[in-house]
């Protein structure tokens, strides 16, 4: 009787304990506290909230042993993550309505079209490189077959309006199906054997015509990396102990030979060879450690300059390229990496009405 009573109450006895040890050590802290003025304004409720989340002793230690239990034990995560089967994430942007109407996918293409239009005024191809969903391309690791076959036909009506409206399109399904580790696990993004297939992708489609130019490819040391979606389920530190392990790739560099070099690398005639070609797109290609830029530079033997940027989306960067491009040092081909997962983005073409009377995004 004594020990069951004793058990019942030590729940209560520890969780009343911990509150008072810790408010007192959060009002004991350097922090702001709520304002009065927040009773009146009706704010008092979210300026505790913000208070409490922003500073309770021991936060980040809680949300990442809750996070893996519920990882454990339900297989959930908080939004932004859609656990798959052992051990596989995928981005919550991937399983959002993929309707054309709900996604403005028509606006989009509009404003592609505006892009290849102006290109096109200043002597430049633009070539489209459509990305399918990683839900997609390792759709056996979802466990959502419903949702794959939705990213599915977003990707076929992408493609298949860029063919109708005239884009030069590389369609870069079968080559990331066929590549061995496409994805990595508990990434967003490609690992470089997926990058180096859709290089070869692009030349092998012969929409760029190849260049004459040689590199030689430097391997990287191997970078070591908790995927990006890992902190939607739980902490770095506990994510291994859940089965998230870290991931690994091997990123390289491919350096220009300099066919000058018997000369002391100075060229006579002054003609410093072909105009690079220019990449533009997402951290799929903005991040070196993929080596996407160096896989297209190998394939098409041509030198590639990368205006890509992360965490921007495909279209803000392609904006903020044009904007600065001079017509007179217009590139013969633009890339446009392009993934479709970006499509059902609701704030997709933000960026452009941001510009209006302001600065880019």
């Amino acid at each position: 009787m004594f020990i069951n009573t004793a058990l019942k109450l030590a729940a209560p006895v520890a969780f009343f304990g911990y509150a008072a040890f810790a408010n007192l050590a959060l009002f004991q802290g350097d922090v702001e506290g709520p304002k009065l003025e927040g009773i009146v304004q009706g704010e008092f409720t979210q300026e505790v909230d913000t208070l409490y989340r922003a500073n309770l002793p021991h936060r980040d230690v809680a949300v990442g042993w809750v996070g893996a239990a519920r990882y454990v034990l339900l297989n959930e995560g908080r939004d932004g993550v859609v656990p798959g089967e052992k051990g596989w994430l995928f981005s919550a942007e991937e399983f959002r309505n993929q309707d054309r109407e709900a996604i403005g996918f028509d606006a989009t293409l509009a404003w592609m079209t505006e892009v290849q239009n102006t290109l096109s005024a200043m002597g430049t191809e633009l070539v489209i490189v459509p990305l399918p969903a990683k839900l997609e391309i390792a759709q056996a690791h979802s466990g959502d077959a419903d949702q794959a076959q939705r990213m599915i036909e977003t990707y076929d009506m992408f493609t298949a309006a860029l063919t109708a409206n005239g884009f030069a399109m590389v369609d870069t399904r079968d080559a990331l199906a066929s590549a061995p580790d496409a994805f990595f696990k508990t990434d967003t993004h490609w690992t470089t054997q997926g990058a180096q297939a859709v290089a070869q992708a692009v030349a092998d489609s012969g929409v760029i015509a190849p260049g004459e130019e040689a590199f030689t490819v430097t391997p990287v040391d191997p970078v070591t990396f908790t995927g990006d979606l890992v902190s939607f389920v739980t902490s770095e530190t506990l994510a291994p102990t859940v089965g998230l392990t870290q991931e690994t790739v091997e990123p390289y560099i491919a350096d220009l030979n300099d066919t000058g070099a018997d000369l002391g690398g100075i060229d006579l005639f002054g003609n410093d060879g072909p105009m690079p070609i220019t990449l533009v797109g997402t951290s799929y290609s903005a991040n070196p450690n993929w080596s996407f830029v160096e896989a297209l530079k190998i394939s098409l033997s041509h030198d590639v300059l990368n205006y890509a940027k992360e965490g921007q989306g495909p279209v803000a960067p392609m904006h903020e390229y044009l904007e600065a491009l001079d017509p007179a040092e217009a590139p013969p081909v633009v890339i446009w990496e392009f993934p479709v997962r970006y499509l059902s983005d609701p704030s997709l073409l933000d960026s452009l009405s941001a510009t209006v009377g302001g600065d880019n995004v």
